[in-house]
């Protein structure tokens, strides 16, 4: 069922008066406008969101934070925007430097003496990490059996398809697409920066006690807004000891949908380890009186910002992940803890120094970028202390070095 135009606010009734919409929200950001191209996938999800406004009321922000992502053909991760890398919306750790994922690889390989010599990595982006990984153990001569790709996004499915022609035609065989998740997989699952693109439910505190986000629109432009109801009642209840001291206003993210995504990926898990690489914290420290306005960020353009509701479709949406919650659902999911620690102690017990001359050597960096690479995937103000590592085992009897350092093991 489709609404007419003429019932659809003004602000997404007709692509000119949309695109001046886009044009103010990227002033105020400070962002190049969006070509036009693009603008018309954003109108046109807009419009997709008006009309379940328009007949199924306020949208759950989960919903929203949803479709602005994945939406079939229009969502940000299902649409063809260039997300990755200097020229695109964000850099992750595999675009930083090769020494990323040659680290993973040696990390894989430690997996493989008591699993399945196969990888499932979930959400490729670019496919630089699956490239750097495949490399390295080519070098050592310790090939995966099979690397399985499962990517909800046709347009990066395609440039990783290319990038690995360009660079390991030779591997092409070893590389498998996935359209859902394998049964009874044996072997390594990775997800890096995965977790926190799943959607979130927002909360804010209010004299009324905790309430939920919802978006509405008005003529203007969509709208969040904020109600008590039985979810956010009974999220307080649950998380009592953690929102007591929460002052008026404080704003935070409810997960619950990472809880299921986990619990579902380790119900397909038969023997093996998962490796949750991402932004986020233990649970005491996510939801701290002293973070009253929550972890929720948006990315365009290398342009960091707060701001959810604007250039829909068009940026990256991600907030911090609950690792407390994410080990907890593990254990819940008769899976076990291997370890948990940060990006920069995962890549130094990992061994990633032994990879620098080999950078070094190489023709297109020069020692001063291998050293800015370091910094930036270790030095605590950069990735080092804010991304961290989550392994989950199940009927595994091997061990990370990456997870050596004890006292950091812990969620």
């Amino acid at each position: 069922m489709s609404v007419e135009p003429a019932a659809l606010p003004d602000f997404c009734r007709n692509f000119d008066d949309y695109l001046k919409l886009l044009e103010q929200q990227s002033r105020a950001l400070e962002v190049p406008a969006p070509e036009s191209a693009a603008a018309e996938i954003s109108f046109q999800l807009a419009q997709k969101i008006a009309e379940y406004i328009y007949f199924k009321g306020k949208m759950p922000f989960s919903e929203f934070m949803h479709q602005a992502l994945y939406s079939p053909g229009l969502g940000y991760y299902s649409a063809g925007s260039h997300k990755l890398g200097a020229a695109g919306d964000f850099v992750t750790a595999p675009e930083i430097s090769p020494m990323f994922g040659q680290t993973i690889a040696k990390s894989l390989q430690q997996a493989w003496r008591s699993t399945e010599p196969k990888v499932l990595e979930l959400g490729a982006g670019s496919g630089k990490l699956m490239c750097d990984i495949l490399k390295q153990c080519q070098q050592d001569k310790m090939l995966p059996d099979t690397y399985y790709i499962l990517e909800v996004s046709a347009d990066l499915k395609q440039r990783q398809q290319r990038l690995l022609n360009e660079r390991l035609p030779e591997l092409s065989t070893k590389v498998v697409w996935l359209d859902r998740l394998p049964k009874n997989f044996e072997g390594v699952v990775l997800a890096n920066e995965v977790a926190d693109a799943i959607p979130v439910e927002l909360l804010m505190q209010t004299e009324q006690g905790l309430t939920q986000g919802f978006v509405g629109q008005t003529e203007q432009g969509f709208k969040l807004e904020f109600q008590v109801n039985d979810f956010s009642q009974g999220w307080q209840k649950r998380h009592a000891n953690v929102c007591a001291d929460w002052r008026e206003g404080y704003l935070a993210e409810s997960c619950e949908h990472r809880r299921d995504w986990l619990k579902g990926l380790l119900a397909e898990v038969e023997q093996g380890i998962v490796l949750l690489i991402d932004y986020g914290f233990e649970e005491e420290e996510l939801y701290s009186p002293y973070r009253p306005q929550g972890s929720l960020q948006c990315y365009y353009r290398q342009k960091k910002h707060s701001m959810p509701l604007a250039l829909l479709g068009l940026q990256d949406i991600t907030s911090s992940v609950n690792f407390t919650q994410l080990a907890q659902t593990a254990l819940d999911s008769d899976a076990v803890v291997l370890g948990f620690t940060t990006q920069a102690e995962f890549l130094t017990q990992s061994g990633i120094e032994q990879f620098v001359a080999q950078v070094e050597d190489s023709d297109t960096m020069s020692s001063l970028s291998v050293a800015q690479q370091l910094q930036t995937l270790l030095m605590p103000n950069e990735m080092g202390q804010s991304i961290k590592v989550l392994g989950l085992s199940k009927n595994f009897n091997g061990s990370l070095s990456g997870f050596a350092s004890l006292g950091m093991n812990k969620v």
